[in-house]
């Protein structure tokens, strides 16, 4: 959570209210922001050469709010760009557990996972324990919801308030609602899984 505050998402809020303290327009200013974040996620690709889902995401979210704002050319909508795209996720974290894998658990395992034997461990438990699934299907609801509910919240603000004040809240409250999110996740998931782990003995 610290590397996406402080690599994936200050270097674009930086770069918007530093062009507009030099006096750039508000929707110039944004599609610099953008810009930063669409080059920044190609270059952790090619740096590490890998181009994973999240990743894969993040660049999707940078480049189509890019591409449509430059379409569009209103600033308002390549805010309320970013709530779409997190209720889009917020329905497509919810349709993963209808298609019986849940997105939380793939989630968890690159970012909760401490190195590859816990990956294994998580693996094993979640193919042989049905209390373990469950905690992922908990997690992916509460996660998809979330999104949902923080998506409707923020995008009548985009409308609401100046472009200068939402460009930096709107990631307050994105950035908010995911750590929050993964407090409650990291206490959830140790507790299911020290639960499932004492029923498969």
């Amino acid at each position: 959570m610290k590397d996406l505050l402080l690599w994936d998402v200050l270097p674009s809020v930086a770069t918007y209210y530093i062009c507009r303290a030099l006096g750039v327009p508000e929707y110039a200013a944004l599609i610099a922001a953008v810009s930063v974040g669409f080059l920044r996620v190609l270059y952790v690709a090619i740096k590490k050469r890998r181009f994973d889902g999240f990743a894969a995401f993040t660049a999707f979210v940078f480049g189509m709010g890019l591409l449509l704002s430059l379409l569009s050319g209103d600033e308002k909508f390549l805010l309320a760009i970013k709530s779409l795209t997190t209720a889009a996720a917020g329905l497509i974290l919810l349709g993963t557990c209808v298609t019986g894998r849940p997105a939380a658990f793939a989630i968890a395992k690159r970012f909760g996972a401490e190195d590859e034997a816990t990956v294994q461990r998580w693996d094993a438990l979640y193919t042989a324990e049905p209390t373990f699934r469950r905690i992922y299907v908990v997690m992916t609801v509460v996660w998809g919801t979330a999104l949902l509910l923080e998506s409707a919240v923020r995008l009548p603000l985009v409308y609401l308030l100046p472009t200068d004040v939402m460009a930096g809240l709107s990631w307050v409250l994105l950035i908010g609602t995911i750590a929050l999110l993964g407090a409650w996740s990291a206490w959830y998931g140790k507790r299911g899984e020290a639960r499932a782990a004492r029923l498969a003995r």
